[in-house]
């Protein structure tokens, strides 16, 4: 919404719940989440930001302009913080035509009983409440207003215009918006679609997906390393551990394992050291006990910059060290870990980055990139006393919030290892990690991902180092054994990235793994999430040949795109508000990772947001249309070295273009060679400025028309509901193409226009939104068509699923994301009837033999003539399996 309070650089103010803070020092609404433990604690923000103003506050107003689409009885409900017995004023009004159509005070009386549960825990709850309204079809502007003082703080979550009078709200769940409706209905069925994409003649990969080595390794395991092992190195082998370390209590891993060749965890050969950047100058003298690790082992390492910096005690000790990891310890130097945060340097951001909300988004794109370079390059000249430039090549960023905005950018800009952490209730991980994959592909690098057990503001832990479970942090960062996501989480995450082709899996608390229980006397063991860990790196070493994802469907998404879901204050870029694109950008990866959008109103839980059933499992990547005038691709293979970030579209079979896009004629020219050589690529009638009616099969006529339902052409198709909402479509006249859905009185809705050996795949409605800005049921049904079928492997069954391709055949990985709900405090409950049965089929293809990886089961394989081999498995709930299916190459 429009009209929050900005700071001097027009960033929203912050304003958390937990600080109770008055009006003057902040004024109006200001943006209130993500929230902390008391709005995860009760399910969570509808999406991922609410707005708040203080209790004082007499005089403030936020609005949001829309499209009413039809004339008649609506409902107007609103989800705000209801305090107990007390008053948190506010009005929604809405205006039409310039007159007041709906006004309503809300916050004047108690909803929730003051005696809820949660009420008396937190002194509040969410709670919705409702007015009746009558609109006229046409343009409306959506205010909310604070015209007096209140007894509590103003916190409104999100409002909802609906003409179903008797639908009631209900947490945070959505209402049931026709595409995913539709997406609903088919994935209960799977009525079989006629194919977009044409079964390819083979199915290898494309060079271009091979996995970069790094450091000369397929997989690392990055660790932080204990300072008291570099302490204990010169002791004779017997008298200390024998592998870099870090646990808590130190004392005790010293006393467990010292002389031991068998360790959990630190005997594996993927583990190789990270130190702190505060000890560097410590540790890389001449003569350490680490510069002799390294000499010895030629391990790879890396050093953490969280919060930190290297003060060396003299010039000549930092310009030593410069060209030490420039020159004999290059090749082992992976780079600087910079967990959520481009190189640490945002407190400059104030003098140095010049940015407004009147500027573009590429406009603050390249402003950021100026920024960054220029301060990486003062951060890293001044540690070092001399010129270092900004050592993008050796940055290894990983952020959380913004992943979605900057993985492209960053490696354009030089990064060469992207990384990218995910919280628990980050939705849909699967298609944050499609970013992060596509990225790193389009430019020829690697990924990795920052492992960290986090679930909004609570993460779990045991240690005593990190417990922070008592009254100090009652409002905010709770710590402990109980407290953050589930453990399958914890589990699924490392089987999740490692099969998605993550080149490294780093820790954030790497020092908890370990732990001595009380009370009484126990062993010294490893805690649960080091048993999950110790499993995950034993399997990793077992079947090194995990194969490379395949993703045959790839989003083009503008450069500068911005988008991101769950950003922290959730304007691109800082200062840029969100609009249509975004919108659509949202709607759009919602369809491709159905139920996502559902789920994400659910309950906030320690894993069923960020693991996802997706209807057409994890087989798509993330690409920008970027000019190619950053830094060229970096080729660890040599399938073309004159490959630009231009031709990664060659390795997909289907491109779908998403949100705002601005063509240059070279790619113009890139999309006609790429159908012509049979690629597909689906677009919309707001996506085509630059592109030629030769190229979308149809000329486009006049003022858009509305419509509300369409019907799909494709032969020997059943009957699909593709009603829904008002939407508007542009009037077309097919020049050569044919009509795949049209309206129900003829006109294309989407046509297919045939180059070459591809197709071009257009739809008329503008950005795929209905009048709602939600995304139509018929684009939902085209997706479908699009991806039904567009893999070798099928999988049947409720669960969620990547496929990789390996030297043997296929694997198939699988994840049971139901049964386990974890809220962000206290023990998960376990639904243990929700095991799922799941069937894995080969198309064209016989099943030599199949074993699941994870037990090291042989499974049995189904041949029947006529139909495709096959296995069955259970999965239980919360579960994992890893399926390779050997087949003839």
């Amino acid at each position: 919404m429009r009209g929050l309070t900005e700071t001097s650089r027009h960033e929203p103010l912050l304003n958390p719940s937990y600080l109770e803070l008055p009006s003057t020092k902040v004024p109006g609404w200001s943006i209130s989440g993500p929230g902390v433990s008391a709005e995860w604690s009760q399910g969570g923000e509808s999406e991922w930001n609410s707005v708040a103003a203080a209790a004082d506050e007499t005089r403030a107003t936020i609005y949001q302009d829309l499209e009413v689409p039809r004339a008649g009885e609506y409902k107007i409900w609103v989800r705000y913080a209801d305090f107990a017995n007390k008053t948190e004023n506010f009005v929604i009004r809405i205006s039409q035509n310039g007159r007041e159509a709906f006004q309503h005070e809300f916050g004047t009386r108690d909803v929730i009983d003051p005696h809820d549960e949660v009420s008396m825990y937190w002194g509040w709850a969410f709670a919705w409440d409702g007015a009746a309204a009558t609109l006229t079809k046409g343009p409306a502007r959506v205010s909310i207003e604070i015209s007096k003082n209140a007894q509590a703080r103003r916190q409104v979550d999100c409002f909802l215009i609906t003409n179903d009078l008797a639908y009631v709200p209900n947490g945070r769940r959505k209402p049931d918006f026709a595409a995913t409706r539709y997406l609903r209905e088919w994935s209960s069925t799977r009525a079989p679609l006629a194919p977009l994409i044409d079964a390819p003649p083979r199915n290898d990969l494309p060079p271009a997906w091979s996995r970069p080595k790094l450091a000369g390794r397929d997989f690392l395991m990055p660790w932080n390393i204990a300072k008291e092992f570099w302490q204990l190195y010169d002791k004779p082998p017997g008298e200390r551990p024998l592998y870099p370390f870090n646990a808590e209590p130190i004392d005790e891993f010293v006393k467990a394992y010292s002389g031991k060749r068998d360790v959990p965890i630190f005997a594996s050969k993927l583990v190789v050291p990270v130190v702190y950047i505060n000890d560097l100058p410590e540790l890389i003298k001449e003569g350490s006990a680490f510069r002799r690790y390294l000499a010895e082992t030629k391990s790879p390492f890396a050093v953490l910059i969280n919060y930190g910096a290297a003060n060396f005690a003299s010039d000549a000790d930092a310009q030593a060290a410069w060209r030490l990891l420039n020159g004999d310890l290059r090749d082992q130097f992976l780079g600087w870990i910079s967990g959520e945060s481009i190189g640490f340097v945002w407190s400059e951001a104030p003098q140095y980055l010049k940015i407004s909300p009147n500027m573009t988004r590429a406009q603050l794109l390249a402003a950021h990139q100026a920024f960054y370079t220029d301060a990486l390059a003062r951060k890293w000249s001044a540690m070092f006393k001399t010129q270092t430039g900004p050592l993008w090549d050796k940055m290894i960023p990983a952020q959380s919030t913004s992943s979605t905005s900057f993985a492209h950018a960053l490696t354009e800009w030089g990064v060469r290892l992207i990384g990218m952490e995910t919280a628990a209730v980050q939705p849909m991980t699967a298609m944050r990690l499609a970013f992060t994959r596509g990225a790193a592909r389009q430019y020829g690098g690697e990924f990795f991902y920052y492992h960290a057990p986090n679930f909004g503001d609570s993460a779990t832990t045991f240690t005593k180092q990190q417990n922070f479970a008592g009254p100090d942090n009652f409002f905010h960062s709770r710590y402990g054994a109980t407290m953050g996501p589930s453990l399958s989480w914890y589990r699924k995450s490392y089987y999740l990235y490692y099969m998605s082709g993550a080149s490294a899996i780093y820790l954030e608390q790497g020092f908890d793994q370990f732990f001595k229980p009380g009370p009484g006397e126990h062993p010294f063991q490893l805690n649960p999430l080091g048993h999950i860990t110790d499993e995950f790196i034993r399997f990793a070493e077992k079947y090194p040949d995990r194969g490379t994802p395949y993703t045959p469907i790839a989003f083009l998404l503008d450069p500068a795109h911005g988008w991101e879901m769950t950003d922290y204050p959730q304007w691109p870029f800082g200062v840029s508000q969100i609009n249509r694109s975004d919108r659509a950008l949202r709607e759009l990866f919602g369809a491709a990772y159905y139920p996502g959008p559902v789920r994400e109103g659910e309950p906030a839980s320690g894993e069923r947001q960020a693991f996802v059933p997706g209807v057409f499992g994890n087989i798509f990547d993330v690409l920008v249309a970027s000019s190619g005038t950053g830094v060229p691709p970096v080729r660890h293979h040599a399938h073309d070295a004159r490959a630009t970030p231009i031709d990664a579209i060659d390795s997909y079979r289907a491109i779908v273009v998403g949100g705002d896009i601005k063509w240059t004629s070279a790619w113009a020219q890139k999309l006609f060679s790429y159908v012509r050589n049979g690629g597909v690529v689906v677009l919309n009638t707001a996506q085509t400025n630059g592109l030629s009616p030769e190229f979308l099969g149809v000329q486009e006529f006049g003022a858009l028309i509305e419509g509300d339902t369409a019907r799909c052409l494709a032969a020997g198709e059943l009957p699909q509901d593709l009603s829904g909402q008002a939407f508007r479509y542009r009037k077309v006249v097919p020049k050569g193409s044919e009509v795949l859905i049209a309206t129900t009185n003829g006109d294309p809705l989407v046509t297919i226009n045939k180059i070459g050996r591809g197709k071009v795949v257009f739809v008329t409605v503008p950005d795929l939104l209905g009048e709602d800005e939600r995304l139509v049921p018929f684009a939902a049904h085209l997706l479908a068509h699009l991806a039904a079928d567009a893999t070798p492997v099928k999988v049947e069954g409720n669960v969620e699923y990547l496929i990789n391709r390996n030297s043997r055949g296929w694997v198939v990985t699988l994840f049971n994301d139901n049964g386990v709900f974890k809220q962000q405090q206290g023990l998960a409950q376990v639904d243990r009837t929700a095991n799922v049965r799941a069937k894995i089929g080969l198309r064209g293809a016989g099943i030599l033999s199949a074993v699941e990886w994870t037990e090291d089961q042989t499974l049995a394989v189904t041949r029947k003539a006529g139909a495709s081999d096959s296995v069955t498995l259970n999965i239980a709930a919360g579960g994992i399996a890893v399926v390779e299916l050997v087949s003839p190459r």
